[in-house]
Formats: structure tokens, C-alpha cells, sequence
């Protein structure tokens, strides 16, 4: 019965801060007083009530510049797409649209391409002209390539190519990309760490987990503002000793299935390195008939892994121990 009553305690607490409700409300005598008024009573107020229009306004105003689209009744952009040019996001997921049309040029104000999940089977030259643009996400599609104009979209932050199961290389054009601090290109078939990303002078965060890695080049220690490396699930036979090298570098993750030589240097690591070596667990064959199924079902699983990684780093983050 006592924990039935922490239980309520604790999520009125959680209700009280919510709703922004001062301790003193809620709290007497370092009792917490459940008094269902208080909820009311607080949430009636003309302040409150003042502070969440101007919230509902905002938001209001915001939705203004973004574009969503999902669902599988989709299999292109809208006609009337072409006439908002002034949106600042695109966000569009699990469609069937294979193509991105050639107009996206006219939309310079876009700030956020937030494509993943739909059949997209190729970037378009044209998106070399969204000089403004931020974030690129076009993860889980069919993409093979990616043009070299990409490399004009010189404010990019963060480019999420994971999950289309294809790309081998990157033009060198995307050397470019100074202000990039986030690479996602796993689950592809990337053979080694492409050039163009060891000249990415400000990159923070590189996942090219999922691809087909023999070796890291010697020079990776380049990449002197890097904290976070995914390596895990690639065919690495040795760790090259320049890692150590790499002053802000706080998690390397790789899969120590073939790993047949780790620098002593790594594993003693006193600047704070967290090293975390995997066991690939074999992949159960599956028997069907359809290409297609069989792609999807990997794309599935990559999706569920990556998500499963980035839970388990925030929770790392949140212990303090990267």
C-alpha cells in the first residue's frame, strides 16, 4: 500500500512540474499534498493561461514555415509543394516518393531536409543550391550515390545518410563541408572511411558502423575535434595507435570479432576514453524468395540497432561516463 501511495505522490510531482506549480504549493511541512485543486486552481491562472497562448501562438507561427508529409498513399510531392517556397522544413517519412523534384533550388530559405524512410533512390544536383541548409537526413532510402554539388551546401551541421545499404564512396567535393559535426553513413558499403570526411575540420560525431571497414587510415587523428567513433560491425583486424592521438575523443565502439591487435595505449587510455569492443552476434540467414524482403528486413534490424546505440550512449552521457 506504501508504494501505491509513493507512487501517486511522485506522479502528482511530476504534474505539479508540468504545469510549472511552485514547490511551496505542493509541499507542507515536507509533506506532499495531493490536492487535485492545486492542479486545477494553478492551471487556471491568468499567467498560466497567459504563458501558454504565447506558446500556442509561437508554435502557430512556426508550423507556418514547415512541411510534413506521411503515409503510403504518397508517391510524389504535392503540385502546390512548388509554391511555398518560403518553408524552412521539409519533413517527410515512410512515403513511397522515389524522387525529389528538381524545384527544391527555388526553396532558399530551407533549413531542415528531413527525408528518411521513403524509396528515394537518388539526390538531385539541385540540392547543391540550398546554401542555408542545415540538416540533411536522408537515411533508410535507396540512395547509391550522392552528387558532388552536395559539397555547396556549405552551412550543413549534421548529414545522415545511414541505412540506404548502397553507398560505397563520397565525392571529394564534400571536403567542403566545414561546419559539419555530425556523419551518419552507417549500414552501407562503405570500404574504408572516405577522404573527404577526414577533412571535415569541425566533425564531432562519425557512425560508419554496419559497413565493410578492413583498416583505419593512419592519418585519422586529423579529425582532432572528434568524441564519438562507431565502428562496430565492420571487418577491423587492428586499431591503428593515432587514435590515441585524438585529444576529444571520449567513445570508440567497434566489434571485436576480428580485432586481432588493440594498442595497449587505447585500453589505458587516462584521457577519459570510454573503449567498448562488441560481439557481433551471427546475423540468422533468412530464406525468402524476394530481394526486396530480404533488404527490408535488414534495413529493420540496422534500425532497431542504431536506435538501441544511441540509448545506450545518452544513458553513458547521463552517468557521466562519456
Amino acid at each position: 500500500m506504501t508504494c501505491v501511495w509513493i507512487k501517486q505522490e511522485w506522479n502528482f510531482i511530476l504534474e505539479c512540474r508540468k504545469k510549472g506549480i511552485p514547490q511551496s504549493k505542493y509541499l507542507k511541512n515536507g509533506f506532499v499534498d495531493t490536492d487535485e485543486k492545486i492542479l486545477d486552481t494553478y492551471g487556471k491562472t491568468p499567467q498560466l493561461q497567459k504563458k501558454r497562448a504565447l506558446s500556442d501562438e509561437a508554435n502557430k507561427d512556426r508550423n507556418k514555415f514547415i512541411f510534413q508529409l506521411s503515409g503510403q498513399q504518397w508517391t510524389e510531392f504535392p503540385e502546390s509543394l512548388k509554391d511555398q517556397t518560403f518553408l524552412k522544413e521539409w519533413h517527410v517519412s515512410n512515403t513511397l516518393i522515389q524522387t525529389i523534384p528538381d524545384y527544391i533550388a527555388l526553396f532558399q530559405d530551407l533549413r531542415v531536409l528531413e527525408l528518411s524512410k521513403n524509396q528515394i533512390n537518388h539526390l538531385p544536383v539541385e540540392i547543391g543550391c540550398l546554401k542555408n541548409l542545415k540538416v540533411l537526413n536522408v537515411s533508410f532510402n535507396n540512395l547509391k550515390s550522392v552528387p558532388p554539388e552536395l559539397g555547396d551546401c556549405e552551412n550543413l551541421e549534421k548529414l545522415d545518410l545511414s541505412g540506404n545499404m548502397e553507398i560505397r564512396e563520397l565525392p571529394f567535393e564534400l571536403s567542403n563541408l566545414k561546419q559539419v559535426t555530425v556523419v551518419d553513413v552507417s549500414a552501407n558499403k562503405f570500404p574504408s572511411i572516405p577522404i573527404c570526411v577526414l577533412r571535415m575540420s569541425n566533425l564531432q560525431w562519425l557512425d560508419i558502423s554496419s559497413n565493410n571497414l578492413r583498416d583505419l587510415p593512419e592519418d585519422i587523428d586529423r579529425l582532432d575535434q572528434l568524441q564519438t567513433l562507431l565502428l562496430q560491425k565492420n571487418k577491423l583486424t587492428y586499431l591503428p595507435r593515432a587514435l590515441v592521438n585524438m585529444p576529444k575523443l571520449s567513445l570508440l565502439v567497434v566489434s571485436g570479432d576480428d580485432l586481432v591487435e588493440i594498442p595497449t595505449a587505447i585500453c589505458e587510455s587516462t584521457t577519459g576514453l570510454k573503449f567498448i569492443s562488441l560481439k557481433d552476434s551471427p546475423v540468422e540467414t533468412i530464406v525468402c524468395e524476394d530481394t526486396e524482403e530480404i533488404i527490408e528486413s535488414e534495413r529493420e534490424r540496422e534500425q532497431f540497432e542504431k536506435e538501441f546505440m544511441k540509448a545506450y550512449i545518452e544513458d553513458l552521457k547521463e552517468r557521466g561516463m562519456c
